[in-house]
């Protein structure tokens, strides 16, 4: 019987930034599950679009699944928060966050007076040009160099970035994202063994931190080189092997 893994995708994105890595890992002879988010892609929107909105989305449609979970950025966050809200949940012991959000107090900081003013400049913005900002080539174009980090795929990831960035349901939906992207951050469930993967170039957590959180955890850690953030896009099957290593040892 297949082994399922159920994948979960991160910030302006939707499932098709996880489709090379469902591809890979249905080579290896898993069965995948790629939703979309809700209010992203084609799903419709929480009610309460928050991290225990999404715990709660979670635990409605899969809580009962004994499938594994592979999440991406901000998907880390809300999954490692969706085990800890629910750890009865009929979900597989091995878990894998990938590209996980960790910052030091002084880049929480940041983060949080970054996003306090990226909300107050966009909230200037009456709604309707607030959303066409927010999913523009140049906005999506200026994300996706700062996050990638194989320049020999850069037009390839810009494209496909842009592509599919922009099916977030509105303004609101993607602030609501970028709040829990920005304020929150990756925690360790109790009672799974989890593995972080990040790419070692990665410019929202060092390689470096991620490892030092793994080995302050007790959880597993795989380090990719020459990939960034996008480890999705950049090396879909080198994480689609650290993935099935891991499930299998």
């Amino acid at each position: 019987m297949k082994k399922t893994i159920l994948l979960i995708h991160g910030l302006r994105g939707d499932h098709h930034g996880l489709d090379a890595l469902a591809e890979e890992l249905e080579q290896k002879g898993y069965a995948v599950i790629n939703p979309d988010l809700p209010g992203s892609g084609d799903n419709a929107e929480l009610d309460e679009k928050t991290l225990d909105g999404y715990a709660d989305w979670l635990h409605k449609n899969y809580g009962d699944k004994n499938y594994y979970i592979a999440a991406h950025s901000m998907g880390s966050i809300i999954v490692s928060h969706y085990l800890a809200k629910y750890p009865e949940d009929k979900v597989q012991r091995r878990v894998v966050l990938i590209s996980p959000i960790f910052r030091t107090k002084t880049g929480q900081k940041t983060s949080n007076i970054l996003y306090a003013l990226a909300s107050g400049a966009l909230h200037v913005l009456p709604k309707k040009p607030r959303y066409n900002f927010m999913r523009s080539k140049p906005v999506s174009f200026c994300i996706s160099h700062y996050l990638t980090s194989d320049k020999t795929m850069q037009k390839e990831i810009d494209q496909l970035h842009y592509k599919y960035s922009g099916r977030f349901a509105s303004a609101d939906s993607l602030l609501a994202d970028m709040k829990i992207s920005m304020k929150e951050q990756t925690i360790l469930p109790e009672n799974k063994d989890v593995l972080y993967i990040i790419g070692n170039k990665d410019r929202l957590t060092k390689a470096k931190y991620a490892r030092a959180k793994a080995e302050e955890q007790g959880a597993s850690f795989t380090e990719l080189a020459g990939t960034g953030h996008l480890v999705n896009y950049e090396q879909p099957a080198e994480l689609a092997k650290a993935i099935d290593e891991f499930i299998q040892a």
